[in-house]
């Protein structure tokens, strides 16, 4: 009985792990994986082909079993071609340490998933969103090259955080926003490319560590509004110095309290002002239907009717936006919303009195100006609007108001509330001290 072929064994080992469907063969001195798909067409059934790496040798019989058995793994748990399955294990192969294995074989892995999950946030994620997340994808390929090179999860956030924190506020938004995607970038390792679970990511109270805590008080890390007297004189100084078409834009966003973006999304609609939706997006409004949000004016007191003479204004054409702004506005297609925010800053940050504001005002950008809207909602008028109505207006939930606005008390503004409920001032004269009454006791 003539000898069994090493192939033909081997043959028979994945067929009874594998199942049918899985046939391997020699193609010019290397291995070639087939994949029939059974369809019921017997012949015709539709078939995926992988060279393995592996060469025809039978001392290479065990390499090539392993490589069959994971690739049928992956198949079956990520329910994807054998194409994909072999860049897949590829990847993760090439980003396994060894002893053997270069570091450029390393980097190439990771460069192979960090690429495909850029790809997969692309299809989700706003251009301004993606130019940030490319930056910190090309950090994370930074800090694996760095040594001693990162070798789990833990390891990689930490680094990352040595690396790249030393100019980023601790307990701010940009270190959270930062490891959020090294967080999501190591999940989608182990998910879609069967990366070791050492690669896991660190958990939340780790994360906090290095995320840290801003130690400001909390009145100082909020925005602060121009408040009502300051917006005045801004109004009147861009005219005074015939600056019309930013007077009209900084008019619109401080007196109807929009985002500084949103200018470019106004409509009229039943005669009134309106914010066409899609300038704030997250998980919150994705694949939602909004409606436009109807947004009113907050005149400063004492000039009122100035926000609907301004809005006449810009409905007639009579003046138009400044036209670097008007041009960011026409590419908010291609390259989102951001721009626009950022040329309303650079013109504001060009005037000169608005570079005085801001030095007797330090932290006040335009964004300022929305807030001072906010501001006079509910500290400039006999009646303040509820703080339901004031979040509808200025387009978030009742808490996301609370928490901005809730916390502009300071001793001026408690004094004033009280004496506009009271209508008492001073109890007492400058240098009083108060005494304790002087009650009867009654006698022993």
């Amino acid at each position: 009985m003539p000898q069994q072929k090493w192939f033909a064994r081997l043959r028979g080992q994945i067929k009874d792990r594998c199942g049918l469907g899985w046939g391997i063969a020699d193609r010019n001195g290397d291995t070639q994986l087939t994949r029939r798909i059974n369809d019921g067409k017997q012949h015709q059934n539709p078939r995926q082909s992988v060279q393995l790496g592996v060469p025809w040798n039978p001392a290479c019989s065990g390499d090539i079993f392993l490589k069959v058995c994971q690739l049928k793994q992956l198949v079956d748990e990520r329910h994807c071609s054998l194409a994909e399955a072999k860049k897949k294990l590829d990847a993760k192969d090439s980003a396994t340490p060894t002893i053997t294995r270069s570091v450029e074989d390393e980097d190439s892995g990771w460069e192979a998933v960090i690429d495909d999950f850029i790809d997969r946030r692309r299809q989700v994620n706003r251009a301004t969103t993606m130019r940030d997340l490319n930056c910190h994808m090309k950090r994370v390929l930074k800090t694996l090259q760095k040594k001693p090179r990162p070798q789990s999860g833990a390891d990689l956030m930490k680094a990352y955080a040595r690396q790249h924190f030393k100019h980023c506020r601790p307990g701010g938004s940009g270190r959270v926003v930062q490891l959020n995607n090294v967080r999501a970038l190591l999940r989608y390792a182990i998910k879609e490319y069967g990366y070791d679970a050492r690669w896991k990511p660190l958990d939340n109270d780790d994360v906090r560590e290095l995320i840290g805590t801003d130690d400001r008080p909390t009145e100082d890390k909020l925005t602060p509004p121009v408040l009502p007297n300051d917006l005045g004189n801004l109004l009147d100084a861009l005219r005074d110095a015939d600056r019309l078409s930013l007077m009209l834009l900084v008019g619109i966003v401080g007196i109807y309290g929009l985002r500084p973006h949103e200018v470019s999304q106004l409509i009229w609609e039943d005669g009134h002002l309106k914010v066409r939706p899609g300038g704030k997006r997250n998980k919150a409004t994705r694949g939602k239907k909004q409606k436009n949000r109807l947004v009113l004016p907050f005149d400063v007191p004492g000039r009122e009717g100035e926000g609907e003479e301004l809005v006449k204004m810009w409905r007639t054409g009579m003046i138009r936006f400044p036209q670097a702004v008007m041009n960011r506005i026409n590419e908010v297609e291609e390259k989102g919303f951001k721009p626009v925010g950022d040329e309303i800053r650079q013109q504001l940050e060009r005037f000169k009195w608005w570079q005085g504001l801001q030095v007797a005002n330090p932290g006040l950008t335009p964004y300022s100006l929305r807030h001072g809207c906010a501001y006079r909602m509910h500290k400039s008028y006999d009646r303040p609007l509820s703080i339901r109505d004031a979040a509808a207006l200025l387009g978030h939930t009742p808490q996301e108001h609370h928490a901005s606005y809730g916390q502009w008390i300071d001793e001026a503004g408690l004094i004033e509330a009280v004496e506009r409920i009271t209508g008492a001032g001073r109890t007492t004269l400058q240098g009083d001290t108060l005494s304790p009454l002087d009650l009867q006791t009654e006698a022993a």
